[in-house]
């Protein structure tokens, strides 16, 4: 929330159709009035609202969010990710900040907006009306871009200050700037997003842009958020971090509201058929683009650099390791049939005949890499850099590497190894599908459809699965699962396989008041060759993980409280 002040925005990214992102600098200074009406210059801005989403890739230490729940740990030693894990961060040094980041966003929204309505445009064979739409259209994006960006704050701290207009470093409205309620912060949300849905285009031709159904999704989002637990605390009379004691019926009405709003973006058509659709291959997901599933995310141009972070030691180029994944998230997926895997104390892990994803999201002793066959993470006979604590802060120290993510036809042995595409979803359809289940599932029953939706809860979860390699005529993951309670439970273990490393569970788990395993301590597997013999043993990997109630919301950063004082702290910090 700092106060700059602007004479034109840098454009430091480009969304052009099949992903390509390109850094422009400027050749010279414009002032606003002629940056915004000369057709030359006015997408810049616009281009550069964009350029605050974050990139959820090795985000916090270089390591990956989920790093500090309970699915994974990270190999760099005394890391920020381990830190924020272990409960050693403050006001002062709140290590996941994004205060900074929102309100920079949020200030150039609202700068790109001012200016696309104040001044006049003037484009080459464009009628008065037609640019008037082109305008509205890029009003409407910063709507968006600003709805996210407030999703953003609202998910990390609860309420914060909504500034909806453009303000001068002069402006004494900074003086007494404070936070805004909860319920305020949602509303606000919700009407940046149906106000850019009016405007914006079922689908856009430069992949990565604002959408109708990109607002419709965050708000869809927000409004489930806002039914969640965390937030409705019938104890709670502090307006910053939730709902004031609501009644029963308030919640209810919030669980069918989110129904609402999921369901809008599930059945959103582009003409005949829907805007989104799952995409065909869980394994390519992340690498192919464009896609039809991607709702919002964070795009790159191609690289390789994600795969050099991830890596085993052995096939990266100068790294390995990064974000992997524990032995409770291995534990965490079912059998190949949906029914749960259990494993003893002691018990040898088993590998194979597991969920479908299992192979692609967790590499293991064992698993194929693409051409350059499998790895190897056992100590002892014929072991290599890719064996637990090998190599410091590069291999795995739980006995896990993190698959998901990696393009695993890049090969850093050839001289110029290829390059991919990296999508990093904040919010994607099975995210919706499985969104819309538990608010459906809350709502109104696991399978039953009373609004005609035309999807019930189950059906939802079954989607969601059969992409994954299910097939539902025998899939027994919700066979059993007749009470409301079991069924809730069924839909947080597939949100948490199934959205595995995308930041969902460090929030999930938050909103659900369901941070207990925050607290356990992190396993992993000890694998030791003895002349072909292999012996498993299970290790600890991080028994400091710390979780204490104040740390449902996270500070904000003390330097802001500083500058501006009417701003209220979140409790505890």
């Amino acid at each position: 929330m700092k106060k700059y002040i602007y004479i034109i925005a840098l454009l430091t990214l480009f969304i052009l159709p099949g992903c390509d992102f390109m850094d422009e600098l400027p050749n010279e200074w414009h002032t606003p009035e002629t940056a915004f009406q000369l057709e030359t210059t006015y997408e810049r801005n616009i281009n550069q609202g964009y350029a605050y989403i974050r990139n959820g890739y090795n985000r916090i230490g270089s390591a990956f969010l989920d790093a500090a729940t309970n699915d994974g740990s990270a190999t760099i030693a005394n890391s920020n990710i381990h830190k924020l894990a272990q409960g050693f961060y403050n006001a002062q040094s709140p290590i996941l900040n994004v205060w900074n980041n929102s309100y920079t966003g949020i200030r150039q929204t609202l700068f790109t907006e001012k200016y696309l309505n104040e001044i006049p445009l003037f484009l080459n064979n464009k009628t008065p009306d037609e640019v008037n739409v082109i305008k509205k259209e890029g009003i409407a994006q910063m709507w968006a871009l600003r709805a996210l960006y407030e999703f953003d704050l609202l998910q990390h701290y609860g309420a914060y200050p909504i500034i909806n207009t453009y303000m001068e470093i002069s402006d004494p409205r900074y003086n007494t700037l404070k936070r805004d309620s909860f319920a305020t912060c949602v509303q606000n949300i919700v009407t940046l997003c149906d106000s850019a849905a009016k405007y914006l285009s079922v689908k856009h031709a430069s992949f990565g842009r604002m959408e109708k159904g990109t607002a419709l999704a965050i708000k869809a989002k927000t409004l489930l958020y806002a039914a969640s637990a965390l937030y409705n605390r019938a104890d709670n009379t502090n307006p910053l971090v939730g709902y004031v004691t609501p009644s029963a019926l308030e919640v209810e009405t919030r669980w069918k509201m989110a129904a609402h709003a999921l369901a809008e973006v599930i059945n959103l058509k582009n003409g005949a058929t829907n805007r989104y659709a799952l995409h065909a291959s869980y394994a390519t997901l992340f690498n192919t683009c464009p896609n039809n599933e991607y709702i919002v995310f964070y795009a790159t141009g191609k690289s390789n650099g994600l795969e050099n972070r991830q890596y085993p030691p052995t096939l990266s180029n100068t790294s390995g390791g990064g974000t992997v994944p524990s032995q409770q998230f291995v534990d965490a997926f079912t059998n190949s049939d949906g029914t749960t895997y259990t494993r003893a104390a002691g018990e040898t892990p088993k590998y194979t005949g597991r969920d479908p994803r299992f192979a692609m999201i967790v590499g293991y002793n064992g698993a194929s890499y693409g051409a350059r066959g499998t790895i190897k993470t056992y100590l002892g006979t014929d072991e290599s850099n890719d064996g637990l604590n090998k190599v410091k802060d590069f291999s795995t120290n739980t006995g896990y590497y993190l698959r998901k993510f990696l393009d695993t036809s890049i090969d850093f042995k050839v001289g110029s190894p290829v390059t991919t595409f990296h999508l990093f979803p904040f919010i994607r359809l099975a995210d919706v599908l499985l969104m819309y289940a538990e608010a459906m599932t809350q709502a109104y029953g696991f399978d039953v459809d009373p609004m005609a939706y035309g999807l019930t809860a189950k059906q939802a979860v079954e989607m969601v699965r059969k992409r994954a390699g299910f097939n539902n005529a025998t899939d027994q993951y919700l066979v059993g699962a007749t009470t409301k309670e079991i069924q809730l439970q069924k839909i947080y273990d597939e949100r948490r396989i199934e959205l595995a490393f995308e930041e969902a569970r460090y929030f999930d788990l938050r909103r659900w008041m369901k941070t207990d395993v925050l607290t356990e301590p992190i396993k992993g597997m000890r694998i030791d060759n003895n002349a072909g013999t292999l012996t498993y043993t299970d290790i600890t990997v991080d028994d400091k993980r710390v979780f204490e109630e104040k740390m449902y919301f996270a500070p904000i950063p003390k330097n802001e409280i500083l500058v501006f004082p009417a701003l209220v702290q979140n409790p505890g910090w």
